[in-house]
């Protein structure tokens, strides 16, 4: 993979960002510590979009080292591991094959530079692993960071915007991150393409972090993994050596691959697929109760996506019996069904007929069914032209 490069110098030479020599030296202590290494704790969510399906809690750990302070400037070195656990258990997210799905920056190393009122990063890191187990170098240059003072606190904010081309199209991100001291916390929202494992489509990710100042301090569970299976981000690069030597390493035809543990118990494709035919069974033939008996006690509906979702089993809103009080029929046959890891899709066509008239009406649409490992329908996004349908009705 070849160097991408991100962001750049858009700001005008003169431009007032809330910089000044105290507040750099106050940035720089938040951001990256001052000589020994710091910690920053990230736990959130990431979300589907549009809908807010939540797909994954996420967890990240990153250590930071100062290792230069000249005046205007100053230079760190930083490591980065992204941890992708299920929204519910909270268990490691797993490739089929039992690779972990993770996000790891093995080293990033950041310079800084006052320039009257405003500051320039500037990164250069490896990230992955990308298609293929294989990593990339990326180079970033951000002039978007800005401080306030009120209350007497300080408030640092920045963004960063890119695009880049990938061997199964174009992804796109938008970052915004809001800092203040102290205590040191910062909140991360990200818009953008989704992670692979998640489909791809667009996604927004939210975190929240503290920062640490020892690396006993962090959560006893996040150690243990580290200890088990990514050791380096116990701490930053050592020094430009290992930063090297990550190169090479990292970059190679064979990096590093990621951890790996037994591999998850999944349902089959044909057990997927039995499952949303019941579904689909008992629609056409107004079994509620049977209906219901196929879903999760936290199943969500987007019925179609783009309405607010609803918890499929909540006995204040009796959504299929809802349903049922108002149409005769609502009668889908699948046209056909794909079926993906956990995840079904299903183009159908449908018959529908209130009780209160005669007349039929065809529609179509297609839903996605999420189904957990115990057999269980856990989400289901549909698309299809409800106003269209309710006037024609």
């Amino acid at each position: 993979m070849g160097i991408v490069r991100l962001g750049g110098e858009t700001a005008a030479p003169d431009a007032d960002h809330g910089f000044d020599a105290e507040t750099f030296k106050e940035f720089i202590s938040f951001d990256v510590g001052d000589g020994d290494p710091i910690y920053y704790h990230s736990v959130g969510k990431l979300y589907r979009q549009p809908g807010g399906e939540i797909i994954a809690g996420v967890e990240a750990l990153v250590s930071n080292r100062l290792v230069k302070m000249e005046g205007n400037q100053a230079e760190a070195i930083c490591r980065t591991l992204v941890i992708y656990r299920d929204p519910d258990t909270g268990e490691i997210l797993q490739e089929d094959d039992g690779r972990h799905i993770i996000r790891e920056y093995p080293y990033i190393c950041a310079r800084f530079e006052l320039k009257d009122r405003l500051l320039v990063i500037h990164t250069e890191g490896l990230s992955g692993p990308h298609q293929n187990g294989h990593y990339g170098l990326a180079k970033v240059s951000n002039d978007k960071v800005f401080a306030q003072r009120s209350g007497g606190r300080t408030f640092f904010y920045w963004t960063l915007y890119g695009e880049v081309e990938t061997p199964i199209g174009k992804v796109w991100f938008n970052e915004a991150y809001n800092g203040s001291t102290s205590p040191d916390v910062m909140v991360m929202n990200r818009y953008g393409t989704l992670p692979a494992f998640a489909g791809m489509g667009d996604g927004f990710m939210q975190t929240t972090a503290a920062r640490i100042d020892s690396y006993e301090e962090l959560p006893e569970q996040l150690r243990e993994y580290v200890a088990k299976h990514a050791p380096s981000h116990c701490a930053p690069p050592a020094d430009e050596a290992e930063i090297a030597r990550l190169k090479e390493e990292y970059l190679g035809e064979t990096p590093p691959e990621a951890p790996k543990s037994a591999a998850p118990e999944k349902l089959s494709k044909e057990q997927i697929a039995e499952v949303v035919g019941q579904y689909f069974s008992c629609l056409r033939s107004m079994e509620v109760d049977e209906l219901l008996e196929l879903f999760s006690e936290d199943a969500m509906s987007y019925d179609p996506v783009g309405t607010p979702p609803l918890l499929v089993r909540d006995k204040s809103t009796n959504y299929f019996r809802a349903l049922s009080s108002i149409f005769e029929k609502m009668a889908l046959t699948e046209d056909d069904i794909f079926v993906a890891g956990s995840e079904a899709a299903v183009r159908w066509t449908g018959v529908a007929k209130l009780r209160s008239k005669q007349e039929e009406i065809t529609f179509e649409g297609v839903s996605v069914f999420t189904v957990n490992p115990e057999g269980l329908i856990s989400g289901v996004r549909s698309y299809w032209d409800k106003k269209g349908l309710m006037s024609s009705l």
